[in-house]
């Protein structure tokens, strides 16, 4: 029995033994441990700017993750949005020279050699492939490497991996302001090389691919929130187009579908606007003898909406098109002038005629706070 016990144990140490092996024979790395003089050495090494014509074209993988939105702005049409922004591609040049330094057999995986500074490999000498990816909508346009880059890993089998932390502000083209404030917008972060898909093949990671399956990767556990608004939905997806050289681009984009939050301007704009009709309306229970009072009154109201108004156009930039806060506002106006019109009108009968009961402010009274809330009505089933 200690016999088979002892024999066992011999047999467990030779396997973990012969494992080990052959881990190091699959890496081969030299004798001497990498030292700190090692990645200098490598950098002197890296000259490989330039994109080897003629082969096939580097796979660049891409993977984004939105940190954090701080500011939709629906008047000069952008977002301001914090991201950070994975790169990786493999350079066969890289995998050619480290085969050759005994670094990689090509086998298992690979592991990690150096780190650099941006600067160090795309400073005034420039050492490695720049694969060109930006955003193509982000307002100001900087160099790939002039991000906030948190580092440049290099591995084994030729990887390049870096990852760029910044802040910026994107431009969209997807607004559309006719529901507002019950609006819903498309925010979008488009992805693409300066190099042709012949050169640089951009390819979505993983996570990237299951953006449009689930909101968790944004989520989290107390999610992305957008002042005034709500974030829906996400979508995914990729697109190719020929410039005017000729040669095919490659690109793909990322889009977040955000709803308003209409409850501020429900309390601060639109409850408000109804309290001034109906004062600009009460004007038909004041004795028709005091036209100075109800003018003033319906004057009132109406400087009021134009304030509303003006304070409206600073949210949405100017539109050739009408949205339901400008539809809800002109038919305010609408009212509250036609109130004024009517008080005349009222006085002048009165002045003339004489008569006990006045027909227009009898009917005005009613007609006018229906007629009213059904041009509402009406409103909303064209914008909503």
């Amino acid at each position: 029995m200690r016999l088979k016990r002892t024999l066992l144990y011999i047999l467990l140490l030779f396997f973990v033994y012969c494992n080990h092996a052959n881990a190091i024979d699959r890496f081969k790395f030299p004798k001497e441990k990498l030292g700190h003089d090692f990645c200098d050495n490598l950098l002197d090494d890296l000259k490989f700017s330039s994109f080897p014509y003629g082969e096939e074209p580097f796979i660049t993988y891409i993977d984004l993750l939105i940190e954090d939105i701080h500011h939709i702005d629906g008047k000069n049409l952008d977002f301001e949005a914090s991201f950070s922004l994975w790169i990786y591609w493999k350079d066969p040049r890289l995998t050619k020279m480290f085969k050759e330094k005994n670094l990689y057999s090509g086998k298992g995986k690979p592991v990690w050699l150096c780190d650099y500074e941006a600067d160090a490999l795309w400073g005034s000498q420039k050492r490695l492939l720049d694969p060109g990816v930006e955003f193509y909508n982000r307002k100001d346009k900087p160099d790939f490497q002039s991000g906030l880059v948190d580092w440049v890993d290099i591995f084994s089998d030729g990887t390049i991996e870096t990852r760029l932390r910044d802040t910026a502000k994107f431009k969209s083209n997807e607004f559309n302001f006719g529901k507002f404030p019950f609006d819903t917008q498309i925010i979008s972060f488009e992805l693409w090389s300066e190099f042709p898909s012949t050169m640089i093949s951009l390819a979505p990671s993983k996570s990237m691919q299951n953006y449009s399956d689930s909101l968790y990767d944004f989520e989290g556990e107390d999610g992305i929130v957008i002042p005034a608004w709500e974030l829906k939905n996400v979508k995914f997806d990729t697109y190719e187009y020929v410039e005017e050289d000729g040669f095919p681009y490659k690109g793909f984009r990322l889009f977040l579908e955000v709803k308003r939050l209409s409850s501020y301007y429900i309390y601060k704009v639109i409850i408000p606007i109804l309290l001034i009709l109906s004062i600009s309306w009460s004007v038909f229970w004041i004795d028709r003898s005091q036209l100075e009072s109800k003018v003033n009154i319906t004057m009132v109201a109406l400087l009021s909406l134009i304030a509303y108004n003006l304070i409206m156009d600073e949210v949405i930039p100017k539109l050739d098109y009408l949205t339901f806060m400008d539809a809800f506002i002109f038919l305010s106006y609408l009212y509250t002038g036609a109130a004024t019109i009517l008080c005349v009108y009222s006085y002048y009968r009165y002045r003339k005629y004489r008569r006990k009961i006045n027909l227009v402010d009898y009917y005005a009274k009613f007609v006018g706070p229906i007629s009213y809330f059904l041009g509402i009505i009406i409103c909303s089933v064209i914008f909503l």
